[in-house]
């Protein structure tokens, strides 16, 4: 099966990054959303990343506007689905908001359109169960930022076809990243490792055992990352941690995944991180 004709279901960050790379690789674009204003947004984004790019020599000018030429963009998902031969979901990580947007693909989609979903931890087969092509249903969990983050894990459910599997691979390696195959499981791989991270983290700033800054230095200085825990969750989200540790223990019980009281009390008084421009930055650090 060749792909030519790609969906993406969301323009926020991951859906703007996921329409960028695939653009810049050749492929026809259509970027939906449910609101002008989103789609604008995203189109704003794409187009200061391209522009960083260029900036930089990665790419031409001449590079940029293909790359941007090659991205259609609608508010009606059914005509922005209708022909494509992949569609990757990148909306809401909510099993509730992703479910009726499966069953709106598998209503208007052609048979042989290949349905992803940019999940990072909800199960692939939950989203299949949506459709009457459950071999055709797969996960690309793309990372953030899409355009620099060359991991991408492959989730593969019990029903995913091997052809579908193939194709996936292909077009992950096609738009420039190295893709990991994982077996439909909660929280998948990455997100069962992360997520425990900060958490941990979280305890220890309870248990005061260190202070905030601190423990992001040592996190860093002993194990070479770019950011400690507490940046990470800044930067992806807190609420998205909790959503991520909260869907992992409903599944499993597994004690260690239950989110710590200062994440989920962060949540509830909206310090999520850079989002909001208020998280554990602008919070413990003026203490």
């Amino acid at each position: 099966m060749a792909i030519k004709k790609v969906c993406v279901v969301g323009s926020g960050l991951m859906g703007g990054g996921i329409a960028q790379v695939s653009a810049q690789a050749g492929y026809e674009i259509t970027m939906v959303d449910v609101k002008q204003e989103f789609i604008d947004r995203g189109m704003k984004g794409i187009k200061a990343s391209l522009g960083k790019f260029a900036e930089k020599g990665k790419i031409s000018q001449a590079d940029m506007e293909k790359a941007l030429a090659a991205i259609r963009t609608s508010t009606n998902l059914k005509e922005a689905a209708k022909d494509a031969d992949y569609v990757i979901e990148a909306v809401f990580e909510r099993a509730d908001v992703k479910i009726p947007i499966f069953e709106q693909l598998e209503e208007v989609c052609p048979k042989e359109t290949i349905l992803a979903s940019n999940t990072s931890g909800i199960p692939i087969s939950l989203l299949a169960s949506a459709t009457q092509r459950p071999e055709k249903v797969i996960g690309m969990h793309f990372f953030s930022p899409v355009p620099m983050m060359k991991g991408l894990e492959v989730v593969k459910s019990l029903l995913t076809s091997e052809e579908t599997l193939k194709v996936s691979l292909d077009f992950a390696r096609a738009i420039g990243k190295e893709p990991v195959v994982v077996k439909d499981s909660p929280g998948f791989v990455t997100n069962r490792i992360i997520p425990l991270v900060m958490n941990e983290a979280a305890k220890l700033l309870e248990e005061d055992l260190a202070g905030m800054e601190d423990i992001d230095s040592i996190v860093r200085l002993s194990f070479n990352w770019p950011m400690g825990p507490f940046q990470l969750a800044d930067l992806v989200g807190v609420d998205v941690a909790v959503d991520l540790l909260e869907g992992i223990y409903q599944q499993t019980g597994w004690e260690r995944y239950k989110p710590t009281p200062l994440l989920k009390r962060m949540v509830e008084v909206g310090y999520l991180g850079r989002k909001t421009g208020k998280g554990f930055y602008g919070l413990f650090d003026k203490k």
